[in-house]
């Protein structure tokens, strides 16, 4: 008899599903070590694509912080630009106007009578007035009934008020109170006549007809039918209102003595550019002074809010460079970044610049009183150049905000300024009465393009960003002379690089974002291969120690049976 001892199982593989795990191993070798060693060769290039996605993000994430930063800057001084360079909505600070309105009687506050607006249109002045009366719309009322019981009549009438167009009201045997109201007010847009239901008691109400509009009247008529509104009190049988509960009247006051009426409290023609707000009366022998002077007010915000936001910025640059000990912060994701040292260095130039449309008078930002503390930021250092800039000499503050345009002729406009370059030229037009075929520039052509009647500088030349309107028939030549402005020359240098479409802090995420995706799916395609490599390494790895356990039960089965032969 043969007996069969000491065969072991040296080698396991188990299968699960498609995948073949290696439990142990007969070769004695480490094969998750070997094939752990031979993936990270494989997916080494995919972690060094994942840190630089890492980085590209973080630099995107920065770019989108200093590009915040430039539009916040333009936002502060956007309203000390010239007009070509307003956002939409906005007004220029030097042709606003602000109006103050006083009272001489000092126990009254002047608001609780009159307030005032302005828009472009207004000047400087001061006017003296007194109100003696304000407008007020009519207002009826009709017997008191149930509201939602049905009135019983039926018939038409027409209302109106003077202001308004009559419509007709047509009331039918089942409506109440309340739906005759309601009929009226739907028909308030045209006919200037509301109506409201007043609880007098419980269940009980009125209705009170008012004129949308003050010192209008109120017209009603019954048409046919019923006499609708004689039933429900509102008219008497000849047809007089029954209760008026507020007649109509105009607004009297007077500017610098001249009597005024008007059927509105908020008269927007007696001042020109002046919107005024009547709410009350001024009492006998006091009068109220309204004086329209150049918004200063808003001019200094201005300028506070522009340096509390070039600090901002110019403290994040800051942040993105080397510190005095020459180390480089680990959050400086931008240091040595062309885009934002461009950035840094055309801004400094700005803010410590002459600046090219200014007088003599006011030359550089250091007359305003704004000057660099130690750390680079602006301050304020003295309050009193500035607010006597503002005072006292409020063009040529204008003239170093905003930029200046002359030419020979009244036939050239300026539409568009986005250029930072003050510059004198001569442009030759050839035209003719079809318009403009051709412009040179101090004879050199290609400089502008023209597109009907528009004069387009062209993209890389020192006219870029300049765009005129012109008006000629005939060959002509004009002198132009277009000098730069602080606010305009600082907006213009935010939009180059804020602009969130087209600036070079959008241009330059937009390519980060394609790398990215891009590094993206290279490091998918290496962890896919990577996978597919695991497991075909696996499979080996298995296959081996399949073959090794293999082998080595037989080696041991051969044993045993020489063992057993060699004992018999």
């Amino acid at each position: 008899m043969t007996t069969t001892t000491g065969i072991s199982n040296t080698g396991s593989v188990v299968t699960l599903g498609s995948t073949t795990y290696i439990q142990s191993t007969a070769s004695g070798l480490d094969t998750a070590s070997l094939i752990q060693t031979a993936l990270a060769t494989q997916t080494a290039m995919a972690d060094t694509i994942d840190t630089e996605i890492t980085s590209n993000q973080q630099m995107i994430s920065a770019y989108s912080d200093v590009q915040s930063l430039v539009n916040s800057l333009s936002s502060s001084i956007d309203a000390l630009a010239s007009s070509t360079n307003l956002t939409s909505g906005t007004t220029s600070l030097f042709s606003s106007m602000d109006a103050i309105v006083t009272s001489s009687d000092a126990s009254v506050s002047a608001s609780n009578i009159l307030t005032a607006s302005t828009t472009t249109d207004a000047t400087e002045g001061s006017y003296s007035l007194t109100v003696s009366q304000l407008a007020t719309s009519m207002k009826v009322a009709s017997s008191t009934l149930s509201g939602s019981t049905a009135v019983g009549d039926t018939g038409s009438f027409t209302i109106a008020a003077s202001d308004g167009t009559a419509a007709t009201i047509d009331v039918t045997s089942g409506m109440s109170l309340s739906d005759i109201a309601s009929a009226i007010s739907a028909q308030s847009a045209t006919t200037g006549v509301d109506a409201t239901l007043i609880q007098v008691s419980s269940g009980q109400y009125q209705m009170v007809l008012s004129t949308v509009d003050t010192g209008q009247t109120i017209t009603a008529t019954a048409t046919s039918g019923d006499d609708v509104l004689t039933d429900i009190g509102v008219t008497n049988s000849d047809g007089s209102f029954a209760d008026t509960l507020q007649s109509a009247q105009d607004a009297l006051f007077t500017v610098d003595g001249t009597q005024v009426t008007s059927t509105t409290n908020t008269p927007t023609d007696v001042i020109p550019g002046v919107s005024l707000d009547l709410t009350g009366t001024t009492s006998a022998g006091s009068s109220l002074t309204l004086t329209i002077s150049q918004n200063t007010s808003g001019i200094t915000s201005a300028v506070q809010s522009f340096i509390t936001a070039y600090n901002a910025l110019n403290d994040y640059i800051g942040t993105q460079e080397a510190e005095s000990n020459g180390v480089v912060s680990s959050t400086a994701y931008l240091f040595g970044d062309p885009t934002l040292a461009s950035l840094n260095t055309q801004l400094d130039d700005i803010i410590t610049g002459q600046v090219g449309s200014a007088s003599s008078a006011i030359d550089y930002l250091a007359q305003l009183g704004i000057t660099m503390d130690a750390s680079n930021d602006l301050e304020l250092s003295d309050p009193t150049a500035l607010s006597d800039a503002v005072t006292d000499d409020p063009t040529a503050l204008q003239n170093f905000f905003q930029s200046s345009f002359s030419t020979s002729s009244d036939n050239l406009s300026l539409i568009n300024n986005t250029s930072d370059v003050s510059q004198s030229f001569t442009l030759d037009i050839t035209a003719d009465s079809s318009g403009v075929s051709d412009v040179t520039v101090n004879g050199e052509s290609g400089q502008f393009t023209v597109a009907g009647d528009a004069l387009i500088g062209v993209a890389g030349t020192p006219y870029a960003g300049l765009t005129f309107a012109i008006n000629a028939t005939s060959n002509q030549s004009i002198s132009v002379s277009i000098s730069q402005g602080f606010a305009d020359s600082i907006v213009n240098l935010a939009s180059q690089f804020g602009d969130i479409a087209s600036g070079s802090f959008e241009t330059a995420i937009a390519g980060l974002t394609t790398e990215d995706t891009s590094l993206s799916n290279q490091a998918s395609t290496i962890q896919s291969q990577a996978s597919s490599y695991e497991t075909s390494l696996i499979d080996q790895y298995a296959t081996m120690e399949t073959e090794i356990s293999s082998a080595t039960v037989m080696q041991e089965e051969l044993n045993a049976i020489l063992n057993s032969n060699s004992n018999s």
